[in-house]
């Protein structure tokens, strides 16, 4: 690819990118038949013959409707029969999508889906057990400072640096992992999927609770981490992911469209990590950082632009300096540190309160029919930890992403070496 090619399509992009929120007003706001339920699976098997029988089913609304009378109460054949008239889909094939399961005479949920009185009870337990976990953490309070001034950077506060590592890299990520090692998480099998479900309007306002990240996981990462309350998030990755929506309309081959893409994702997420990376040293020029990334100084120009928009750099006595958490090697010992303290105030966490904690969601719909409380555990534990999150930020151990000094609220960002925050213990 040539210079003037590159400096092309990243301009293009950087222009794409702040006129994305119009964009959105206009594909988004069509009107469409609100959905019963929200859905989705994870793991590797194929759910159907295709792959995708899953998402075509549950895109039904009759569907939906008859799955959430199955949370409610066991139904007999010719119930089934007359709910799915119309929509192609037999009893037994939601049978093969493990959907639902027949008990004698009777047909019974066979997935983990929650209603939305399923989410307010799970919500109810959670802000109990979310402080309890807040509580862990905090009893290790003054361990965690005295790790964490081993990160200097005059621009970084270290605040923001204990919500990224033990809000995101630990309470999120460590915490996930402690769970399916356990198997208090349920972990498909080869060739295996586990479908989920819930229903909209159940587990209250999630505005403040800290467990989304958006990343990109390249040898440099780059993530944002937050609620889902702050959409669309003004950061990277997220400011380019929806590019390949917005190029829907556009009368091209989707190869072109499809490259036109990645090359934006690596000029700008890889340049600007590279940047970020290089300020982890110090403050730095434009002709520094523009060497560092191996950029023309016209298109350093155009992503120093977009970095002190986004609030990553300030400019600083004719130089550019980080304000978000940067990470590299040299920080892999203060972040294992943290992680250990972290899955230490889990595990103490998991080993008093686990049991009770089952206990309280004996009768969440799924679990009265028989479906493991792990296959649908994801949700449980991110809003235990979220609220957690919540509560360290509101002991004042975490930054607050919704401080008055924030452009862009919700979220904070961090730029790091993928190794750096992953990887045993």
């Amino acid at each position: 690819m040539t210079k003037a090619i590159r400096f092309l399509i990243f301009g293009a992009t950087v222009l794409m990118i702040f006129a994305l929120p119009l964009l959105q007003c206009v594909v988004f706001g069509q009107a469409s038949d609100t959905p019963l339920l929200g859905y989705s699976y994870s793991g590797d098997g194929k759910p159907g013959v295709s792959g995708k029988e899953f998402s075509e089913v549950m895109a039904h609304r009759n569907v939906q409707k008859l799955l959430l009378e199955l949370a409610a109460a066991p139904r007999d054949q010719a119930f089934l029969d007359e709910a799915l008239k119309g929509t192609g889909v037999t009893p037994e094939f939601l049978q093969t999508l493990r959907l639902i399961r027949r008990e004698g005479d009777r047909y019974v949920l066979g997935f983990a889906l929650f209603t939305s009185a399923d989410m307010d009870k799970i919500r109810a337990v959670a802000e109990v057990e979310g402080k309890s976990l807040a509580d862990e953490v905090l009893s290790r309070r003054s361990e965690i400072q005295g790790i964490l001034t081993r990160y200097v950077h005059p621009g970084v506060a270290l605040k923001e640096m204990a919500y990224f590592i033990l809000g995101y890299c630990s309470l999120d990520n460590d915490g996930l992992n402690l769970m399916r090692s356990k198997g208090y998480l349920a972990v498909p099998g080869k060739d295996a999927y586990i479908p989920s479900a819930s229903q909209p309007g159940g587990g209250g306002s999630v505005r403040g609770l800290y467990w989304g990240s958006h990343s990109m996981h390249m040898e440099i990462a780059l993530t944002s981490f937050g609620d889902h309350h702050s959409v669309p998030r003004h950061a990277l990755p997220d400011l380019l992911w929806p590019l390949k929506e917005s190029l829907q309309g556009m009368n091209s081959p989707e190869t072109l469209k499809s490259d036109l893409v990645d090359a934006a994702e690596s000029l700008i997420l890889r340049r600007a990590g590279m940047m970020m990376l290089a300020l982890r040293d110090g403050d730095k020029t434009d002709k520094q950082l523009a060497e560092a990334a191996g950029l023309t100084d016209r298109e350093t120009a155009k992503l120093l632009g977009l970095l002190l928009h986004l609030n990553y750099v300030h400019h600083v006595d004719g130089r550019y300096r980080a304000i978000i958490p940067v990470l590299d090697d040299r920080d892999a010992p203060m972040v294992k540190e943290l992680r250990v303290l972290g899955r230490e105030a889990i595990a103490n966490w998991l080993e008093e309160r686990y049991k009770g904690l089952t206990g309280e969601l004996r009768d969440l719909s799924p679990v009265r029919y028989g479906v493991p409380l792990s296959e649908g555990f994801y949700d449980v534990w991110h809003y235990i930890f979220g609220i957690a999150n919540r509560e360290l930020v509101a002991a004042g151990l975490f930054a607050d992403p919704y401080d008055a000094d924030r452009s862009f609220k919700g979220f904070i960002p961090a730029v790091y070496r993928l190794h750096v925050v992953q990887g045993p213990f």
